[in-house]
């Protein structure tokens, strides 16, 4: 059960801890890979926390609805920069200018499938459920609600 999760969690910050120790030792004479291993580990680590603390906060919950849309907002704005960072490197590896291209490409359709379900379905479906709580309620007689 519970100690078996904590296992896995404390193995997997082990190998993401020592593959960046790794990752910076073998970059440690060239900047930009220096920078991109800095980047990625550390865009990596604010995107877990932020999703640990979007899970935290409840759904059916009004008064943190606003919190809520800033978190969701705080993992776009993250997993957008993450998603431009390995782009830029993986574009930079490509050796002709239309694979480049087509890296920026998919990147641009991925950021957008991804704005959609995360903000334009998800909000879609807070709006159907507010409905359905408000038909709820006009079903209910006035001695039931209170």
């Amino acid at each position: 059960g519970g100690w078996a999760r904590w296992a896995l969690w404390a193995v997997v910050s082990l190998v993401l801890a020592a593959s960046f120790a790794w990752g910076v030792y073998q970059a440690r004479h060239r900047p930009r890979s220096l920078a991109f291993v800095i980047v990625t580990y550390y865009l990596l680590a604010v995107l877990y926390c932020c999703l640990g603390k979007l899970s935290l906060l409840r759904r059916d919950d009004p008064a943190a609805a606003p919190e809520r849309r800033r978190v969701r907002l705080a993992v776009w704005v993250v997993s957008v920069a993450f998603a431009n960072v390995i782009a830029a490197r993986v574009a930079d590896s490509m050796p002709e200018r239309g694979l480049q291209i087509a890296v920026w490409v998919v990147l641009a359709a991925g950021i957008g499938v991804a704005f959609y379900f995360f903000f334009i379905r998800e909000g879609a479906r807070d709006v159907v459920a507010g409905q359905r709580r408000e038909a709820e309620l006009h079903q209910v007689s006035p001695e039931q609600r209170v």
